[in-house]
């Protein structure tokens, strides 16, 4: 099969930069699920998105409701949010993290975790 060129609109990808986000690191889904834990919840899972903005999400149970924070990595802000009776969800409480590494995410949770909506 011939090869041909490809065109991006923008740049190439092997022009993009590597940006390694800690939500993929076994370290850090242990960190946030772990104070998760710390804060009373009952966690469910983890899951980090293998995207350009390193979002990830951990379900847990508290207070006899099915919950979630969510990192939502294109906005910047992490969000509680709370299961309705059918599919959906809605939004508790959320705030911005300026500092984006672990000590920043579970400063954050804490945070949301620890103040009622």
């Amino acid at each position: 099969m011939a090869e041909h060129e490809v065109m991006w609109i923008g740049r190439r990808p092997a022009a993009l930069p590597t940006i390694e986000y800690p939500a993929t690191t076994e370290e850090f889904a242990d960190a946030v699920t772990s104070a998760c834990a710390d804060a009373g919840c009952s966690v469910q899972d983890y899951v980090a998105a293998a995207g350009a903005y390193g979002s990830w999400l951990i379900r847990f149970r508290r207070d006899d409701a099915k919950q979630r924070l969510v990192w939502n990595g294109k906005e910047g802000r992490l969000v509680l949010e709370q299961a309705t009776a059918g599919i959906d969800w809605d939004e508790l409480q959320s705030c911005p993290v300026t500092e984006r590494n672990t000590a920043g995410f579970i400063a954050a949770m804490q945070n949301l975790l620890q103040n009622p909506a």
